[in-house]
């Protein structure tokens, strides 16, 4: 009985859902899109000796999404993040994660995904492969992606979409073995944030 209640609430979840992206696709959306720094986190944790869980994210994080509501199957995208920007809440330890030994900042000041594969499960999920580069090693990486909402925000009039992806990175495979014994070197990872239309580069030209 539960069973059977949980499926039903699941499927009306995602025919809602898609009946509400089918709204917002007749309207005139973008199609390239920018992560809105203000409203985006890159978050990642491992395990500490087996006592606790450490916590961090990235500061410098920027990303260009080109995604069409009404064409999601040629959806691509890319993130740069800058290594230096590491926050463990605690600058000693910071300090010692840009070393040599961890992220080596000084020779690889960022880490990179392409997308190479995206694929929706439903309207609100999808399965995005990409190849992710860190500490100069490309090897890759799937995210687990679901859009959270898709609307004009009430602040900026502006349409926003809400994310969260989902992964794993096994550090180790990119040559950060440091402290394997003690630090996990498998590292979950999560990015909430939200993408807003890709501002226009503009050229200034001297006179």
């Amino acid at each position: 009985m539960i069973n059977t209640v949980m499926k039903n609430s699941a499927k009306a979840l995602i025919i809602s859902s898609a009946l509400a992206l089918t709204t917002v696709a007749s309207a005139a959306l973008p199609s390239q899109w920018q992560l809105d720094d203000s409203h985006t986190r890159v978050g990642f944790s491992v395990n500490h000796l087996g006592f606790s869980t450490t916590m961090g994210h990235f500061n410098d994080v920027k990303g260009v999404v080109n995604y069409d509501v009404k064409a999601p199957s040629k959806t691509n995208m890319s993130f740069t993040i800058a290594t230096d920007s590491i926050d463990t809440n605690w600058d000693a330890r910071d300090e010692h994660l840009k070393k040599a030994e961890f992220f080596n900042v000084a020779k690889y000041p960022t880490m990179t995904f392409k997308s190479t594969s995206v694929k929706f499960i439903n309207p609100q999920q999808a399965k995005v492969t990409g190849d992710f580069t860190m500490l100069g090693h490309t090897k890759p990486l799937t995210l687990d992606v679901t859009l959270n909402k898709i609307a004009n925000s009430p602040l900026t009039k502006e349409p926003v979409i809400g994310f969260r992806a989902t992964g794993n990175i096994d550090r180790a495979a990119y040559g950060m073995t440091a402290f394997a014994d003690g630090i996990t070197t498998n590292v979950p990872i999560q990015i909430d944030g939200e993408l807003i239309e890709k501002k226009a580069q503009t050229n200034k030209k001297s006179k």
